[in-house]
């Protein structure tokens, strides 16, 4: 959190450092088949500008809201590619309290621009920068929270990533229909455009400035740090090293100790402890201090589901209702919800308190609620003034990356037993996340009824030497870099996503080689684990099947009967589900991993120092983990297999391991 926060509490909008476009209003921009008239301009923006527009090829007319890009970004082919990309992904997200997104457009001059649904211009942060946020009160604020959480939980489920940039300024706020979340998805492309928002960045996870670390969690950090500021009335100072979260900065008055412990978690240095569903966490942290919290979910309700309340039964009938206003279909065309959307901030209130008198009176007292909110939003959009945001000079180089200082050879804790680190690679960024294995010995291999022949005999092997192995399995990310770097082949991706998806369709030959290329580019000795080491890694210190038991259980594997929601269909995302004890993802199911090992039939004769079984001409090559497309009884921690290492497969893939020096004596 530390070097990304300024001053405590400081809530003053730093001007973005991009010079205005030479725009005019009533001017029409777009191809010759869709064009808009600018109206009025709203706001700086990290890419360029956002202005309130009307879309002219439209019956009627339709007010929208444009971002045009700043023109030097367009010939930056890292930055369109990502623009695209983002634009596809966040037409896919189709909910109340999302922007509505309609695509990009390049107008006859070159101006790239994307058309969005139209907003009234008032954010959270003009909130937070004049003073007004802190004065809503709490049944407002909760509405506003509620809102975000939901749109978060929304692109979540939808597009299985992160938003990757929440902050205040993403978050508009219209008079009808309340909260409208921007910008999903759009990291890659702010990353390529080389213009950091700094107010921006203080909201960020601290795992942000490494693409690859960034998962949803992220997200929930960066909610955290908004519902601090908007409870509290200000951000934390800044932490060290000493102090990486909330735990020694004492409680705001403002914040009950239940919200406190809350806001902790959501605040915590380690992704993997943070709460999992943006709306559960929300509705906690407005639960009244005499009502139990109900069990924690991973995702936030469904919106059909009914709520659980003593009127569900009447609500269930007027929900079914309102769900009319909501189909898909009214967003389609470019077309805006209207008077429909105004039931979202009343819905967000719903949502986000108890049930605790009959239906009527129920929404008699969210109907007053909402037109109060409605009359505070409008009055402080009233006193908002829409001046430019100054220039602070001109945007940096398009190679800004190739003249900036190179990162540290490692960051994290690569010296400690169960520490996590990453080491930096020759060309920028860093090489994926590694667990410091602790050292200690256990039983390789199984005679359980549900084992295989090659699977035995048990052996006692010891891990004395000092290795990581890495925290997920290998990503699309990593691999298409080294791909990239090397003029190799892009794998296939099966159409199901590259990114944070574990890379499949690829060969034991290609494992070794981006292992190799990553030993090159960090200058330590990355390698391919040796089979030892890799179900040292995945048993974490237990003795069962599965690090978790001796059932297979539902929800801790992707296998085809594994109970995930990728069962049988496809590998997950990399750390969708729970880490083992020692924090490493995966390992049981998802994807079969390539490990060093030359194919035996047995484990007799295994090195009992954990080392590779290694000989020349080896006609197969050891493989572990099972995959999602594999029955549950081939995700033991145990099981074996083996395949050509010139083969490759849509359920293949692998991870590294690196050796570490021996600590002095």
């Amino acid at each position: 959190m530390g070097a990304r926060q300024s001053q405590a509490g400081s809530e003053t909008e730093a001007p973005l450092n991009r010079p205005e476009l030479q725009l005019t209003p009533g001017q029409v921009l777009g191809p010759d088949h869709h064009r808009f008239q600018l109206g009025t301009r709203l706001d700086a923006h990290p890419l360029g500008e956002l202005w309130q527009a009307r879309d002219l090829s439209t019956r009627p007319e339709t007010p929208v809201t444009l971002l045009l890009i700043a023109p030097e970004l367009k010939a930056n082919s890292a930055f369109a590619n990502a623009f695209k990309k983002q634009m596809l992904l966040s037409k896919a997200l189709q909910h109340p309290h999302v922007l509505a997104s309609y695509g990009y457009f390049l107008d006859r001059s070159g101006q790239l621009f994307s058309a969005h649904e139209a907003v009234d211009g008032l954010t959270l942060a003009q909130l937070f920068a004049r003073g007004k946020a802190r004065k809503l009160a709490e049944a407002k604020q909760r509405a506003l929270l509620a809102q975000l959480a939901q749109a978060l939980d929304a692109g979540h489920q939808t597009l299985r990533q992160p938003h990757g940039a929440l902050s205040p300024a993403q978050v508009f706020i219209n008079r009808q229909g309340g909260v409208k979340l921007f910008g999903f998805a759009s990291q890659e492309a702010l990353q390529a455009a080389a213009n950091p928002d700094d107010t921006a960045a203080r909201y960020q996870a601290p795992e942000t400035d490494v693409p690859s670390l960034l998962s949803i969690q992220s997200d929930m950090y960066s909610l955290g740090l908004i519902c601090l500021q908007l409870l509290s009335g200000s951000l934390p100072p800044p932490a060290d090293k000493d102090s990486p979260g909330l735990e020694h900065q004492p409680r705001p008055g403002k914040i009950s100790p239940a919200q406190w412990r809350l806001l902790q978690q959501a605040l915590a240095t380690e992704p993997g402890n943070r709460p999992k569903g943006t709306a559960a966490w929300v509705q906690q942290l407005f639960r009244p201090p005499e009502q139990p919290a109900p069990p924690s979910k991973a995702t936030a309700p469904a919106p059909s589901d009914t709520p659980d309340d003593g009127s569900a039964g009447q609500l269930s009938s007027h929900w079914q209702r309102f769900r009319g206003l909501l189909t898909p279909s009214r967003l389609a065309g470019g077309a805006l919800f209207g008077a429909g959307l105004a039931l979202g901030v009343w819905l967000g209130l719903w949502l986000s308190q108890p049930s605790v008198n009959p239906l009527q009176q129920q929404l008699q007292r969210l109907a007053e609620q909402n037109a109060e909110l409605s009359t505070a939003l409008q009055a402080l959009k009233q006193a908002t003034t829409a001046d430019p945001l100054a220039s602070q000079g001109p945007p940096p180089p398009l190679d800004a990356d190739a003249s900036a200082a190179p990162p540290p050879r490692f960051r994290g804790d690569r010296n400690t037993e169960g520490g996590f680190f990453l080491d930096a690679l020759q060309r920028g960024d860093y090489g994926p996340q590694m667990v410091h294995l602790p050292r200690g010995s256990f039983l390789m291999g199984s005679d359980s009824r549900q084992s295989d022949d090659n699977e035995k005999p048990v052996q006692q092997i010891s891990i004395d030497h000092a290795v990581a192995l890495a925290r997920h399995e290998v990503t699309f990310e990593d691999y298409d870099r080294f791909a990239q770097a090397t003029g190799r082949p892009l794998p296939d991706d099966n159409g199901w996503g590259r990114g944070r998806q574990p890379v499949i369709n690829v060969s034991w030959a290609d494992a070794s080689a981006y292992a190799q290329w990553l030993a090159t580019e960090t200058e330590q000795p990355y390698r391919l684990p040796s089979e030892a080491e890799w179900e040292y890694a995945a048993r974490a210190g237990t003795r069962s099947l599965y690090w978790w038991g001796d059932e297979l259980g539902t929800g801790f594997a992707v296998c085809d009967e594994c109970g995930s929601e990728w069962d049988g269909k496809q590998p997950a995302p990399v750390g969708s589900l729970q880490a083992n004890p020692w924090g490493l993802f995966d390992l049981n199911g998802n994807v079969d991993e390539w490990v060093q090992d030359c194919y035996a039939d047995s484990h007799e004769g295994a090195p009992a120092n954990g080392a590779a079984r290694v000989q020349g001409g080896c006609k197969y090559r050891v493989m572990r983990g099972g995959s999602w497309f594999d029955i549950g009884r081939l995700v033991r921690s145990s099981s074996r297999y083996r395949n050509p290492p010139s083969s490759l497969r849509s359920s293949w893939g692998f991870r590294v391991a690196v050796d570490l020096p021996d600590p002095a004596p």
